[in-house]
């Protein structure tokens, strides 16, 4: 994919203006999740991993964290299955945003879209008053870990808006 411009295999859909509970709250999600990659759309692999920000934060990168974040909440937090982490070994932080550890932009993006089709089927008949135990002992229920995930992701998505916009000029919502 090196040289070759990006294409989203996801299609960002507006939520309905009516929708149940747990129904906007997945549509919210999907939102977001295909408005991340669309901020990558047209890009080079170059590109999306380059820094624009004194943090060193890149398009490549936020994906690769929300990737960490989104399995943790749901895959740990709300299925209960404990799994090895694609950007964490569970001691070393920040993998996620050392693209020098990365497979490449298309390896991570087909691990990003596979993990939200996964967490998808987990969501779609969830009940958003059940609780979990995060590892940390606090009791929460899986609409405020939804909530809190559509939060992450509008931050996040704010700031590959600017990302972007150092990168090649091109704005959006």
């Amino acid at each position: 994919m090196i040289g070759m411009k990006f294409t989203s295999p996801l299609e960002r859909l507006d939520p309905p203006a009516i929708n149940s509970e747990l129904g906007a709250l997945n549509s919210w999600l999907d939102y977001h999740r295909a408005t991340l990659l669309m901020k990558m759309e047209g890009l080079t692999p170059e590109q999306a991993g380059q820094p624009t920000v004194e943090s060193g934060t890149t398009l490549h990168g936020l994906m690769r964290h929300l990737t960490t974040i989104e399995q943790y909440w749901f895959v740990e937090c709300v299925a209960g299955s404990k799994e090895p982490y694609p950007y964490y070994d569970g001691e070393e932080i920040d993998w996620d945003w050392d693209l020098s550890r990365s497979e490449g932009l298309q390896a991570d993006v087909d691990r990003y879209v596979a993990l939200c089709e996964r967490i998808r089927r987990i969501t779609a008949d969830v009940d958003p008053n059940a609780t979990i135990v995060t590892k940390r002992g606090k009791e929460m229920d899986i609409r405020g870990i939804m909530i809190g995930m559509i939060e992450e992701y509008a931050r996040h998505n704010g700031h590959a808006d600017i990302i972007r916009e150092l990168i090649d000029g091109v704005t959006g919502d």
